[in-house]
């Protein structure tokens, strides 16, 4: 099992702050989160759907849920070393880090 922690612009944009995962490679961390992404997308799209309320705020796209997450949207580290391939194999019982690729001072 690989702990997964995720930082910054990323785990907003997840919705996760940790994950714990089964997957082989690092890309099968981005799959995994993906697909948990997708799953709350459509269900957040259905939330704005079924809102009959007479105030519904105008959408912002910019804020709108995202559905993937790919490996060049994320820096990532394996045990605390960079980690610069997403096939990369993952040791067992690692820790995954993912951060944002940009961060404010």
């Amino acid at each position: 099992m690989v702990k997964v922690k995720i930082f910054g612009v990323l785990r907003t944009t997840t919705g996760l702050s940790e994950h714990s995962t089964n997957a082989k490679t690092v890309n099968g961390i981005f799959e995994e989160i993906s697909e948990i992404m997708e799953k709350k997308y459509f269900e957040d799209i259905e939330k704005q759907k079924a809102d009959t309320s007479e105030y519904k705020k105008k959408r912002n796209e910019a804020l709108e849920p995202k559905k993937e997450l790919k490996f060049k949207d994320a820096i990532v580290y394996i045990d605390g070393e960079r980690c610069m391939r997403k096939g990369k194999k993952l040791p067992e019982n690692g820790e995954v880090w993912l951060l944002s690729p940009a961060a404010g001072g």
